[in-house]
């Protein structure tokens, strides 16, 4: 389930970056511009190789969101993805995903908004004796609306997908037995954003 040193370094130094600027808006333009949500909802989560089954996985997910305002309209953060897909015939499934991400909303006082972003995507099936798992480097894109609820607080329904058709490999207890996995994650819910 873990990635390559090398899709590894890159996702940490993107993270390092992102958040960088992050927080250097945050100094610039003042304590609003730092922001933090957390994101709840059903998730549908599919891993696609050639010895895969055709089977899809629906769960709750969850999301942890931190960043910075870049200017007026434009938000970029990190995110943490975690889908756990339970027990099913005593096979229990879980996906997460690091991703940086920017939120365009196309009026700068506006409440809708675009979301697009890069990232890792890993899953792991485990039936107690043998673990299958594999990881890909894809895309994140979604959309949502920001409903204010309180002066620094918005809550938002919304919809993202996370791709990752990139360098996914299917391991069996650590050794690859296939080459060229995909996965995918689709969500959808409620996120709750203190700005």
């Amino acid at each position: 389930m873990s990635p390559s040193p090398i899709r590894g370094a890159l996702l940490g130094a993107a993270l390092s970056a992102l958040l960088s600027g992050a927080l250097a808006a945050q100094q610039v333009q003042g304590g609003d511009a730092l922001w933090l949500g957390a994101d709840l909802g059903p998730g549908w989560a599919r891993v696609q190789c050639d010895i895969c089954r055709a089977d899809r996985g629906s769960a709750l997910t969850g999301v942890l969101r931190l960043g910075g305002r870049l200017k007026r309209g434009v938000l970029v953060g990190a995110e943490a993805t975690l889908w756990a897909g339970g027990a099913s015939s005593g096979v229990h499934q879980s996906m997460w995903g690091l991703d940086v991400a920017g939120y365009f909303y196309p009026r700068p006082r506006g409440t809708f908004y675009w979301k697009a972003g890069l990232g890792l995507l890993s899953w792991r099936s485990n039936d107690g004796q043998d673990a299958l798992s594999a990881s890909a480097v894809g895309v994140v894109a979604g959309t949502g609306w920001d409903i204010r609820i309180a002066r620094t607080v918005t809550v938002a329904p919304y919809v993202s997908v996370f791709t990752a058709p990139v360098g996914g490999d299917i391991k069996l207890n650590g050794s690859t037995i296939q080459r060229g996995a995909s996965l995918l994650l689709a969500q959808f819910g409620v996120s709750l954003t203190k700005h």
